[in-house]
């Protein structure tokens, strides 16, 4: 595939075929959606080969899932290395034909798995206990699976949605731990995405919280996020508040993680002397502390925070982090700074990320007063880090 790539770059179209039919060997049907019509623009280019280039645009038809929306589709129709099979007006045109009715086929499909896995976490979701309830400490059993909640906004219209994940076996009369996990991305993400089950439910940390975890994820946005707005990391600490009234928790075990955005607000809570957690994990976080005027206050003087960079984070330099901690970490003797030598800004995205997370959310890795975060994967300890 590399040298198909190459030779494409170099313009030799017939030479580029012919290593991908001998890359394609022997089931091109292993092969990538984006491989298949680089491998079809190529073929299309080489006049010999032409019959390669419609098989492979049939596969790439006839694929499912089609990672592919209508404007990807309008670039690939646009391109200048097809000419030669537009010409075939014919055959063009059944092309086409399949891959629209196809992309609409998967919208219509995708709306249809959207609209159910909103019905069915909304029917998960318990009522707001009552008063009484509340007084007398009462919470309802709960379904396992994924509860869909939306959170009012005081003063607005906005309504926070957020997902708490019930373990298998929960029982409302034994408190369960609870890991409370503020995404990233808030300022490039237009819109909260409760809608699409894969936005959070293939997050590492529903794998990676203890078994008998609640897992509560808020959704934020870019409009409403934990960077520089008050007011939403107001409603994290209501959304704290709700799910302590509708399940049976452990405040002594209430851990709050976040990465990138989300790893820069659990260091500003952990700064709260009143924030609700018993710990927090901050991953890839942000060197500077968010929202203006802010001060380090009790951050790593009692509660214990567990930092975790990457050395080749392309986001927030692992230089810049490193120093910050050191300038503050005097006094702080439960705040822990880890490294992982490589992955990446999203290291927990990468192989090893599952088990770094589940390493690092351990519930009796760390006690207040003591510095026992167990190691996590490959990183090494802040010193022998510099």
């Amino acid at each position: 595939m590399d040298e198909a790539g190459a030779a494409m770059q170099a313009r030799k179209f017939c030479d580029a075929t012919a290593l991908f039919e001998q890359a394609f060997t022997p089931d091109s049907a292993q092969a990538s959606i984006f491989d298949l019509f680089a491998a079809a623009l190529s073929s299309a280019q080489c006049p010999a080969k032409q019959p390669l280039a419609w098989r492979w645009l049939g596969q790439l038809s006839r694929r499912r899932p089609l990672p592919m929306q209508a404007g990807d589709l309008d670039n690939i129709v646009s391109d200048a290395g097809l000419a030669s099979l537009r010409a075939n007006e014919t055959a063009w045109a059944r092309w086409l034909a399949a891959m629209r009715g196809a992309i609409a086929e998967q919208a219509v499909a995708e709306q249809a798995r959207r609209a159910r896995w909103l019905t069915e976490t909304q029917a998960r979701a318990l009522a707001f206990p009552s008063k009484a309830d509340r007084q007398q400490g009462r919470v309802a059993p709960a379904p396992a699976g994924f509860a869909l909640y939306f959170s009012q906004v005081p003063g607005d219209t906005v309504r926070v949605p957020y997902l708490v994940r019930v373990p298998a076996g929960y029982d409302p009369a034994r408190p369960a731990p609870v890991v409370v996990y503020l995404h990233g991305g808030v300022v490039s993400t237009p819109q909260f995405g409760h809608a699409n089950p894969e936005v959070a439910t293939q997050e590492p940390v529903f794998a990676a919280a203890p078994a008998n975890a609640l897992v509560v994820y808020p959704f934020g946005r870019k409009s409403f996020g934990w960077v520089e707005q008050p007011a939403a990391f107001a409603q994290v600490l209501r959304i704290v508040t709700d799910v302590r009234a509708r399940y049976r928790t452990d405040p002594a075990r209430t851990t709050l993680v976040g990465l990138s955005n989300g790893g820069s607000a659990a260091l500003w809570f952990a700064a709260q002397p009143a924030a609700p957690f018993s710990r927090f994990v901050a991953l890839s976080p942000a060197p500077n502390l968010l929202l203006a005027q802010s001060t380090y206050g009790p951050l790593g003087k009692t509660k214990p925070v567990l930092m975790v960079s990457a050395q080749d984070d392309d986001i927030y330099a692992y230089e810049a982090v490193r120093a910050a901690y050191d300038a503050h970490r005097p006094g702080r003797s439960n705040w822990v700074f880890q490294t992982v030598p490589k992955g990446g800004h999203g290291f927990i995205y990468g192989p090893e990320g599952q088990a770094l997370l589940r390493q690092a959310l351990q519930s009796d890795a760390a006690k207040p007063g003591k510095r026992n975060y167990p190691a996590v994967g490959t990183a090494r300890s802040p010193r022998a880090a510099r």
